[in-house]
């Protein structure tokens, strides 16, 4: 048997070892809708800590869970949005009037985010 011989069986040999490592191999399981959304939340700066992380997450992990990662991207968005404006009127996030006021920011922002504006031709009066 020549070299090069002996060095093809050997890469023949790699190929088919590694083919069976990978169809033997268990099949790594992919990271949860709660997880992914968990991450999607605190990229938006919405932690455990904070007030409405349980409202982001519980939506994020139900538009992943639907198949839908641009909707629980929005939401994190929406959920973000609605801390600031509740910070920037001046409400600490310990008070009622703090939480009240996440409640009533998410739910406005999220109408808004998903309503359909319809689109006009700029003569429909004309009609």
């Amino acid at each position: 048997m020549t070299r090069n011989q002996l060095n093809a069986g050997l890469a023949l040999g790699s190929v088919f070892l590694m083919a069976g490592i990978v169809v033997l191999a268990p099949p790594v399981p992919p990271a949860s809708a709660q997880s992914q959304a968990e991450r999607i939340c605190r990229e938006q700066g919405i932690t455990p800590k904070t007030e409405g992380y349980e409202y982001c997450l519980s939506q994020a992990t139900r538009a992943l869970e639907w198949g839908k990662p641009e909707i629980a991207y929005t939401m994190a968005r929406v959920t973000a949005a609605a801390r600031d404006s509740c910070l920037q009127e001046g409400l600490s996030p310990t008070t009622s009037g703090y939480k009240n006021c996440m409640e009533r920011e998410t739910h406005a922002r999220r109408l808004l985010m998903f309503t359909d504006v319809p689109q006009y031709d700029r003569d429909i009066a004309h009609q």
